[in-house]
């Protein structure tokens, strides 16, 4: 994925179909990235 990623409407298909990814966000802010789904480290993020 990171060298070919998904169209718009690909990673929504994607989605849909694997709602599990919903859960594996990848977050990346300058040069900070957290992976994964933690509420208590997204909030301090």
């Amino acid at each position: 994925m990171k060298d070919n990623p998904p169209s718009r409407e690909e990673a929504i298909g994607l989605m849909a179909e694997f709602p599990n990814l919903i859960k594996r966000p990848l977050l990346v802010k300058g040069g900070k990235i957290l992976f994964g789904f933690s509420a208590d480290e997204w909030a301090g993020f």
